[in-house]
């Protein structure tokens, strides 16, 4: 019986299916189990569909590897306190977070985090994966692309087939449609000045950032 322990530590965005399957891969080769975590992913009073809708895939992703989801408040603590709590809880001997310039592990990747979490964490292994960006990650993560349109109605802009009714506001791309999800939820690729752009697409609807 392997005496290793793995915990995988995802945060809003599309790399946390990545940021699993390694650690599922890892946790079979060690016959080792499984815990993803993630913090603060929902306030008492808030509610994020996009977000909900990571939080639910991740949960069926990682209950799939035979893994525990497990989402835990800050209560005040810094997200690296969390961490190192949940891991001593759990008796982890290896962590895994992902950095990529379009997450939020970036930003704490960055400055005294990593010596923080590490002078919490004592003995245990921290591995910092590099995610890739959305063109190389697309096939790991996203069904292939079909051509689509978002074509814009009352207020926002929708996922639609066809625009043939459509004369204005209306971008032509390809659709990529998330893995292990029931709605029309990914990434809609458009070319703009020559460069391909990827926008946020929920349940049929394009999500501008903030």
């Amino acid at each position: 019986m392997s005496k290793e322990s793995i915990m995988v530590c995802v945060h809003y965005g599309p790399h946390g299916q990545r940021l699993i399957q390694r650690g599922s891969q890892l946790a079979g080769l060690l016959q080792a189990p499984l815990i993803v975590l993630t913090v603060g992913a929902l306030g008492d009073n808030e509610y994020n569909r996009e977000k909900q809708q990571y939080l639910s895939g991740w949960k069926d992703l990682t209950e799939s590897a035979g893994g525990q989801f497990v989402i835990r408040d800050g209560n005040g603590k810094s997200v690296s306190e969390v961490i190192a709590d949940t891991a001593r809880e759990n008796h982890i001997t290896q962590i895994i977070i992902g950095q990529s310039g379009q997450t939020f592990w970036e930003g704490l990747t960055r400055g005294y985090f990593i010596n923080d979490l590490l002078e919490l964490l004592g003995p245990i292994d921290l591995h910092i994966v590099a995610v890739q960006r959305y063109p190389e990650l697309l096939e790991q993560t996203h069904e292939r692309g079909v051509k689509a349109y978002l074509v814009f109605s009352k207020d926002r802009y929708v996922l639609a087939e066809s625009a043939e009714d459509s004369n204005v506001n209306v971008m032509k791309g390809v659709f990529f449609r998330e893995l292990h999800t029931d709605f029309n939820t990914g990434l809609f690729k458009i070319v703009k000045d020559g460069e391909a752009q990827y926008l946020r697409i929920v349940q049929n609807e394009w999500v501008k950032p903030h």
